[in-house]
């Protein structure tokens, strides 16, 4: 097995949309809840043992799970929740030590704990023959689950998924062998840098937004810098599970991906059996603009023909 250089990128996924990121507490606080209400959309929560799960729940059709990526919630999802509300049971939580889930002291945060923690909601809500979408961190536990679970996903989408060691370095692994960490910014100039490399674009925002977003992610700074750590040591590659993958699945590729080298995805092309692939000339890591038109037109394609 190669080395695990590929989860060094784990804790850059997406912030892009979150709330807690991009807005001052209040407002996000309000924006969240005035964004789910016009969309149909319940907050609850769960309890399962000591974790305690937020998660928006949609109210009919065909369920479609969503799984964020690190240091991200469920709140990333609302561009697609609104393409596809109407049309699916939206179901999206935040995982353990994310958003306003819990942080339990015992939760692991390797891909396989995270998705066993997904397994276990699933359970308990009991889900059945739904479509699984998960995006970069999430698309590894995703994968995962799916692998686990067969005979409950009807449909798998991955967006720019997470889990395979490959030999190309992208741009954020060279600049960290240098010594310039971008996954933990601790000025403007890092964070401005940080988004770039998400989404291929500076973010449209005040400094003080700027500020604010900066100041949570200082503020979590121990705590994902703990399950980061443990993240690039006990993780496993997905190496030895894709070929046992037949659920029907749709990869999407943005080629000019900065946190994670486009050629580890085309590993999943390669070894899962059931596969298909988008590949957007101009995407980034974080689909926004054009590359996220054509994302929310490839799955809908997709989800049509399953």
């Amino acid at each position: 097995m190669k080395k695990k250089a590929i989860y060094i990128f784990l804790s850059l996924i997406i912030l892009i949309f979150a709330g807690y990121t991009i807005f001052p507490h209040v407002v996000a606080k309000y924006y969240s809840a005035k964004t789910f209400k016009n969309l149909d959309l319940e907050v609850k929560n769960l309890s399962l043992g000591n974790n305690k799960f937020e998660y928006v729940e949609g109210q009919s059709g065909e369920p479609m799970v969503f799984v964020h990526g690190f240091q991200s919630t469920k709140s990333y999802w609302v561009p697609y929740f609104k393409k596809f509300h109407n049309k699916y049971k939206v179901i999206a939580m935040d995982l353990p030590g994310h958003g306003n889930s819990s942080r339990p002291q015992n939760q692991k945060y390797s891909l396989q704990a995270l998705s066993a923690s997904l397994e276990s909601f699933i359970e308990e809500k009991k889900i059945d023959n739904f479509h699984l979408i998960g995006t970069s961190m999430g698309g590894g536990i995703a994968t995962i689950y799916a692998h686990n679970n067969p005979d409950k996903v009807k449909s798998l989408i991955l967006i720019n998924p997470l889990g395979i060691d490959q030999e190309m370095k992208s741009d954020l692994q060279v600049l960290m062998e240098k010594g310039k960490n971008l996954l933990f910014p601790s000025n403007l100039e890092e964070f401005d840098e940080m988004a770039i490399f998400i989404t291929g674009k500076p973010l449209a925002l005040s400094a003080y937004f700027k500020k604010h977003a900066l100041t949570q992610m200082v503020k979590n700074y121990f705590f994902f810098k703990k399950a980061f750590n443990e993240m690039i040591t006990t993780s496993k590659t997905l190496d030895d599970i894709l070929p046992k993958i037949k659920t029907k699945t749709l990869i999407l590729i943005g080629k000019k991906d900065k946190v994670i080298h486009p050629s580890s995805y085309e590993y999943f092309i390669r070894l899962m059996p059931n596969a298909e692939a988008v590949r957007f000339k101009n995407g980034s890591h974080a689909f926004i603009g054009k590359s996220f038109n054509k994302a929310i037109v490839s799955i809908d394609e997709f989800l049509k023909e399953t």
